[in-house]
């Protein structure tokens, strides 16, 4: 059960209103709360194990968090938040989540959250992060900072008994320009971790993890990417997706054998070492749509590989007379003015070639048996 308090100043009206909490509450809401600074211990006759505080359009710039308060799950939401005081030691917390605040670092009295499972703060004006903040949090499982302002990342050391059992780190739409992966080595737990939409230009450090299965570095700046110093095993869905990439990263495919989602959409790939990811044993997705590729020549690809897309390139030729059963090839905007359908593996069940000079568009699902494929040319159409 949920209750909202509206507009209520502590300061003049005192604790009377939480005699009017119902007893079976178990989220107690406060919007346009009328304090500077809050502390959840006048909470304390009303609060019992597993409620969540919410706090939210208010003005409050400080948030007290006593021992004595049995809160699971705070949330505050647009706010003047400036600070955060959680006392020594809080082992009921469980998830704490802060969003639209003025934080300008992440509160150190994090480190009083022992039993924390969730961190989540974002939106608000943070330009650095110590990461060793989180390392002795042996219950922490996510953290996510998107939408902050960072530009550094700190920390030292890892392994032992630090972040160990982080699995997911959000750091998304941020401002960082350098990235040292090193830093995620040691988190022996870590299956998430997501830097896209940052201003990334320089990527460097070895990155060795067998538990990392997501590597989301999208929306940046990279123009090289040099992954021979990696080994990421269990690695499934690389993205690289809206960056600036003239050539394949080096050593990926030595480095993530093992991915089944490759995503290098709008960047700026040309002709040349392409043709290697087609080796890798469990790719089934490929998206190489938006770059710059003139072939599409290759003489097999892994019997694996679902979806290859293909669109908005500068592809003239397509021809993949080895496939898997059920491929599906978008190629879709490019300049292909002859083409022969043969040149494709039976096993190609899809191609689309829309908006292309010849288009051979066929889907066998919707095919009757026997029925031959047509092309039809640009001028033809018209």
């Amino acid at each position: 059960m949920s209750c909202t308090v509206t507009a209520w100043a502590p300061h003049e009206e005192g604790t009377f209103v939480l005699a009017h909490v119902p007893a079976e509450t178990m989220e107690l809401k406060f919007i346009n709360l009328k304090q500077h600074s809050f502390d959840l211990g006048m909470l304390r006759e009303v609060v019992r194990h597993g409620i969540t505080i919410q706090i939210e359009k208010s003005p409050i710039q400080r948030v007290v968090v006593p021992v004595s308060v049995n809160v699971t799950y705070v949330k505050i939401h647009r706010t003047y938040l400036k600070d955060m005081a959680i006392a020594s030691v809080n082992v009921n917390m469980e998830a704490l989540r802060i969003s639209e605040s003025r934080l300008k670092s992440v509160p150190p009295t994090v480190v009083h959250l022992p039993a924390v499972r969730h961190i989540e703060i974002i939106n608000s004006p943070i330009e650095a992060v110590n990461l060793n903040l989180f390392a002795k949090l042996q219950h922490l499982q996510q953290l996510n900072l998107s939408g902050n302002k960072i530009r550094f990342l700190h920390i030292t050391g890892n392994g032992g008994d630090r972040f160990s059992s982080l699995r997911e780190i959000f750091l998304s739409n941020n401002l960082l320009t350098t990235v040292s992966l090193h830093s995620f080595s040691g988190m022996k737990a870590l299956e998430t971790l997501d830097l896209q939409k940052n201003r990334i230009s320089r990527v460097q450090g070895l990155l060795v993890s067998d538990s990392l299965k997501t590597l989301d570095l999208s929306w940046n700046r990279l123009t090289t990417l040099y992954c021979c110093e990696w080994n990421l095993s269990n690695l499934t869905l690389f993205s690289a997706n809206d960056n600036a990439l003239t050539w394949l990263p080096t050593c990926l495919v030595q480095a993530m054998p093992n991915i089944d989602y490759l995503g290098l959409k709008s960047n700026a790939l040309v002709d040349g070492n392409v043709w290697n990811v087609f080796t890798m044993e469990k790719l089934k997705r490929v998206d190489f749509s938006f770059n710059k590729l003139t072939s599409a020549v290759y003489s097999s690809v892994t019997p694996s590989l679902d979806i290859l897309n293909l669109s908005n390139n500068r592809i003239t030729r397509l021809s993949i007379p080895q496939a898997g059963r059920g491929l599906k090839i978008i190629a879709s905007n490019n300049f292909i003015e002859t083409f022969d359908p043969k040149s494709l593996s039976p096993n190609v069940t899809l191609l689309e070639m829309f908006c292309n000079p010849i288009d051979c568009s066929f889907n066998k699902a919707l095919m009757r048996k026997g029925e031959e494929i047509q092309c039809i040319k640009r001028d033809q159409k018209l």
